[in-house]
């Protein structure tokens, strides 16, 4: 396979004219636009920062310069509305502490050998757990928490109101909790010890007339 050429000074001038009419198709779609919520608007505005980016790495590629534009990675104005989400994201945290390093090597010896890469080395509390968590899911492995030598702290779960256009893109794999806007939490579940919540309490909140409460660790905004 052949090595991609270089950028030149031609390069720079194509990408700095698709810039400039990205910047006319944008301004066009808003003049246009039938309401807020305009899909050409949101399609003319990717397009425009997808210009600004390649004529930003592009000038700096032949030139060493850069451009003043911040580049997003998304529309803003996206529609992840808490109140009525279109879509969710559920962020999940869960900490534990090793307690028994060699019954967590075990385990890893006894459930994940011979079903992971043979490069992850199971020798290793690193590499035990890189095998446990490949063979079980998230919830696998807190249930079988004693099992594995790991003693459970605590844990919170937030659901966000998510932009339905957006899912399934795999841009987030790299920094998958960035975007968590606490306008957007639509409600988050609070895990202090091993103290599990009752479902009715997640519930009752959605009755109060706060906009913000916290019940027993369960907050709704």
């Amino acid at each position: 396979m052949s090595e991609p050429t270089a950028p030149t000074a031609a390069d720079v001038r194509t990408a700095a004219d698709a810039l400039k009419t990205a910047i006319d198709a944008h301004l066009a779609a808003v003049q246009a636009r039938s309401d807020e919520s305009d899909p050409a608007v949101r399609t003319a505005f990717l397009a425009m920062a997808a210009a600004a980016e390649a004529y930003d790495d592009a000038l700096y590629d032949v030139y060493n310069e850069v451009t003043p534009f911040e580049i997003p990675s998304q529309y803003p104005e996206d529609q992840s509305d808490p109140d009525n989400p279109e879509a969710i994201s559920v962020l999940i945290r869960r900490d534990y502490q090793i307690e028994h390093p060699g019954r967590l090597l075990g385990a890893a010896r006894g459930l994940a050998a011979g079903a992971v890469d043979p490069e992850v080395d199971i020798s290793t509390v690193a590499g035990s757990l890189a095998a446990l968590f490949d063979v079980f899911d998230p919830d696998e492995i807190h249930n079988r928490s004693d099992e594995l030598g790991l003693l459970p702290g605590d844990g919170t779960t937030w659901v966000l109101a998510a932009d339905p256009d957006v899912l399934g893109e795999e841009q987030w794999f790299e920094d998958p909790f960035s975007d968590t806007d606490p306008e957007r939490v639509v409600c988050r579940f609070d895990l202090i010890g091993d103290e599990d919540e009752e479902d009715e309490e997640y519930f009752d909140t959605f009755v109060e007339d706060e906009a913000e409460d916290e019940i027993d660790g369960i907050e709704v905004v």
